[in-house]
């Protein structure tokens, strides 16, 4: 069986004070946090977890903080598990690779020190297999998300080189 792996870098270090405290709960544990005094580091070895739990107490107080209209992210946990946040049972969010984006875009909105972020992906494989290696890349502005993989990248050039007559085909 093959291993799957993502290793991701967001760069540069976020500033702790452009994080509200829930996107910086979130974001801990989606990924790695490495913390200077004053900025946060974010990466992962295996890629960003896709299943979260957060502790009710530690939501309630990050979302005290916070107002929907400045947070996707909060919009969402009042949206979607109203009912959980005020019980205490841990919240699960599955599928957060659908949301890290959008918190790292709300953090560039409103920072004046950050015009961008970027988000560096290799995809690994433990095995010598086609689909297990490539990348992706990803720049992160106040308007708008740009990614694109390195799977993007090769059917542009088969498209490209197949219009030039160079190969007879537009990918493989």
């Amino acid at each position: 069986m093959a291993d799957y792996y993502s290793p991701t870098v967001v760069d540069p270090m976020i500033p702790l004070a452009a994080m509200l405290p829930i996107e910086r709960l979130f974001l801990s544990q989606v990924f790695d946090e490495e913390l200077t005094s004053e900025t946060a580091y974010y990466c992962s070895e295996d890629g960003a977890r896709d299943l979260i739990s957060l502790t009710t107490a530690e939501v309630r107080a990050a979302l005290d903080a916070t107002t929907p209209e400045t947070s996707r992210l909060a919009q969402r946990l009042i949206e979607e598990h109203p009912d959980a946040i005020l019980g205490e049972d841990d919240i699960d969010l599955d599928m957060c690779g659908d949301l890290w984006a959008d918190v790292l875009q709300d953090i560039v909105r409103r920072s004046p020190d950050l015009d961008h972020l970027t988000v560096t992906m290799a995809f690994t494989c433990s095995k010598m297999r086609p689909d297990g290696f490539g990348g992706l890349a990803m720049l992160i502005t106040a308007s708008t998300i740009r990614s694109e993989s390195t799977h993007t990248l090769f059917y542009r050039f088969y498209t490209e080189a197949a219009a030039n007559g160079e190969i007879s085909h537009g990918n493989s």
